[in-house]
């Protein structure tokens, strides 16, 4: 049986941190799709074959992180969401996990850490999904 990669969509306002991000995973096996903008990630949602997981920024023009983590949750509900924020307080941390991201991650980048969060949010299950 022939297994399909699993998609990745990386959303973020800042052409370094996509191309940064791009690299960190591009040995992965995922297949990696980048988005500008939160309403460019919405449109790939949309109109692309599913997404197993977002990594998106906090802070961007438009439709930020958590707005776009909003959305997913309400209309994506198999699509796992990590947030990365360059602020580390704790509000943009603490807000993304009650709004229902699956992990978050820091700037400046750690390479096993974003490779953990990746790892543990397309592996591990929800104990309140009983589908």
């Amino acid at each position: 049986m022939k297994m399909s990669k699993k998609r990745l969509l990386i959303v973020d306002d800042d052409p370094q941190i996509l191309n940064m991000l791009g690299d960190m995973l591009a040995d992965t096996g995922f297949s990696l799709t980048f988005s500008a903008s939160g309403e460019e990630a919405l449109k790939k949602l949309e109109e692309e074959e599913e997404f197993h997981l977002v990594i998106s920024d906090v802070r961007m023009p438009g439709i930020d992180g958590f707005e776009l983590l909003k959305t997913i949750k309400a209309r994506f509900k198999s699509t796992k969401v990590i947030l990365m924020t360059g602020y580390t307080d704790d509000y943009d941390i603490s807000d993304a996990l009650i709004l229902g991201a699956d992990d978050y991650i820091t700037k400046p980048f750690n390479i096993s850490r974003v490779h953990l969060a990746v790892t543990n949010a397309v592996t591990l299950k929800k104990s309140d999904k009983s589908d």
